[in-house]
This record gives C-alpha cells, sequence and structure tokens, in this order.
C-alpha cells in the first residue's frame, strides 16, 4: 500500500487526481498484463482488480447520469 496512504498524511507533492484519462490507462495496462504469461493467481488478481476498478468507475459515472 502507499506509504503517504498508510500514515494518513496529505504530501502535496505525491498526491494525484484520479481522472478518467487515468482510470482508461489504468483498466488498459491491466488488459495488456492480462495478454502475458500470468500465473492462475496473478492472472486471478488482475482479472479481479480490473472488473473493481471497472464496477467502480462505472458506478460513479452512473451516479452522476
Amino acid at each position: 500500500m502507499n506509504k503517504r496512504l498508510e500514515s494518513g498524511s496529505e504530501d502535496s507533492e505525491n498526491s494525484e487526481i484520479l481522472t478518467l484519462p487515468n482510470i482508461k490507462y489504468l483498466v488498459e495496462g491491466l488488459e495488456t498484463l492480462l495478454q502475458t504469461n500470468l500465473d492462475g493467481e496473478k492472472r486471478s488478481g488482475v482479472i479481479n482488480l480490473r472488473d473493481r476498478l471497472i464496477s467502480i468507475t462505472s458506478s460513479i459515472i452512473n451516479d452522476f447520469n
């Protein structure tokens, strides 16, 4: 876990905003990882992370519609 999040400090130097382009970039990165030769446990983790990220993002977008 990110050390900044663990400690709860507000270090503006390390803070970033999660934007839709950033989320798209993350999802594309996870899709790229799925194209590699991951073992079962790692592959399952990547799929779960991708699905959770898509679900959370969709929920946020639906809330604003």
